[in-house]
């Protein structure tokens, strides 16, 4: 009966599939293997990840966000790196949680208590797409600001013997993390071809942390003039007694965490211990 049961639904998976490539125009089995060996370095890794991208497409079409949170989006993605669209992006997630939700129809035909969890994990899954893209951003900018007493320091130096800020920003680079890397190739590219502050105050933007700010604002001065070396020493200065406080912080959170693994180890001795009772009081019966 069981295996009737799930014949019935591969083949009705079967023909949703076949009907909703037919009505949406999305591209066939065919037509992904193509694209793949052309585009070897596609991000679309397989055929269902090139399948949710193409039905996200459609569904984006339906998604309407208010001017605000499109910007604010349009800026997040660009600063990530994310080619999609805000719309793309939502609806990506949608498609994701709705495939989930398809895992309801079998569990419903052969245990429907499981169908409970299936929900609960469709849940789980969109509110995980929806707060990942915040959580990159936060993990981005938690690096470039641990990174920029180092980035303080060195226009501290620099600034002694060159005026040159084009020049100190594109050598800074070649050595920087990761993230302030990707940060500070577009803010050079930006530079060489247009205003210089402009530039600096578009860096800011993205970014958005209070130190920069301070590190830009220094910038744009030494680019209308101004000996702007004390600012800097002032600057590296603050940044490194703000990094100490911020170790000093790291540091007093580890013994919590320690306490945590003992009161757990603690307990496992209990238990086991009343284990070992409880058997042999068993065993003296």
């Amino acid at each position: 009966m069981q295996i009737i049961v799930l014949l019935t639904f591969l083949f009705i998976a079967v023909g949703a599939y076949q009907i909703v490539i037919g009505q949406l125009d999305l591209v066939t089995k065919k037509a992904v293997k193509a694209a793949h060996a052309y585009h070897k370095n596609n991000t679309s890794s397989n055929e269902m990840e090139a399948f949710i991208e193409s039905l996200a497409v459609k569904v984006s079409k339906y998604i309407r966000l208010d001017t605000y949170k499109k910007k604010k989006m349009e800026s997040e993605l660009k600063s990530l790196q994310i080619t999609s669209t805000p719309e793309v992006y939502q609806a990506r997630n949608l498609v994701k949680t709705g495939f989930i939700l398809m895992g309801v129809i079998p569990c419903l035909l052969i245990a429907p208590i499981l169908a409970i969890g299936v929900v609960v994990g469709a849940v789980f899954v969109y509110l995980k797409c929806d707060t990942d893209l915040k959580e990159q951003l936060r993990k981005k900018r938690e690096e470039i600001e641990y990174e920029l007493p180092r980035f303080a320091s060195t226009l501290k130096q620099e600034l002694t013997s060159s005026r040159d800020v084009l020049s100190i920003l594109d050598n800074y680079k070649k050595n920087a993390g990761e993230s302030m890397k990707n940060e500070l190739e577009k803010t050079v590219a930006d530079m060489r071809s247009g205003n210089y502050e402009a530039a600096l105050l578009r860096f800011e933007s993205r970014v958005s942390l209070p130190a920069l700010s301070d590190i830009v604002r220094g910038l744009i001065g030494v680019l209308r003039g101004d000996n702007n070396v004390n600012y800097f020493e002032m600057l590296s200065h603050d940044l490194d007694v703000l990094e100490v406080q911020r170790l000093e912080n790291l540091a007093g959170k580890q013994p919590g965490k320690i306490k945590k693994y003992i009161l757990a180890l603690l307990i496992c001795m209990m238990v086991m211990y009343i284990t070992i009772l409880a058997v042999y009081a068993a065993m003296s019966i």
